[in-house]
């Protein structure tokens, strides 16, 4: 079966939360688990949205928490979809925060992993993407890496 190709901005999910007095630590901060709870949503949405299928988390990679987000910080998440493989989609993920008086700041940035799954929970194929950037170019050839990274590492890993 050939499935039609996307783009990645046909992938292109943005949600929004507020961080509440329950979402943050003791010093009142969002916590780190909340934060990416919201990631793993709006990936997931990405990468269905992509395959237009049902999907799962397989990985989690590179999370960077670059600041913190007190209460009251408007939180928007932004994903899309990077290189999708046979069965699997690296979704990039970049969270951005609000604050009264404050520009969009980085928060936090990630990368995840889904794979399309069938009826009976098996893998299944998933279109291939069009990177038009050089943008979507970049974090195109960059996926690849990280995945032969995330690969060759499994392989060390089970052959110990």
């Amino acid at each position: 079966m050939i499935l039609k190709a996307k783009t990645v901005k046909e992938s292109i999910i943005e949600t929004n939360d507020i961080v509440h007095p329950s979402d943050v630590n003791a010093y009142g901060f969002v916590f780190g688990g909340h934060l990416v709870s919201l990631m793993d949503k709006t990936a997931c949405m990405a990468a269905f949205r992509h395959c237009e299928s049902k999907v799962t988390t397989v990985s989690v990679d590179g999370i960077h928490f670059l600041r913190p987000a007190p209460v009251g910080t408007m939180l928007t998440i932004h994903a899309s979809v990077n290189r999708a493989f046979r069965t699997s989609m690296e979704i990039g993920l970049r969270v951005t925060a609000w604050l009264p008086g404050k520009p969009n700041e980085d928060i936090c940035r990630a990368y995840m992993t889904f794979v399309a799954i069938d009826e009976n929970g098996k893998p299944k194929e998933v279109p291939a993407i069009i990177p038009e950037t050089e943008e979507d170019k970049r974090r195109y050839n960059n996926a690849e890496i990280r995945r032969a990274a995330r690969l060759e590492l499994r392989e060390k890993l089970l052959s110990k």
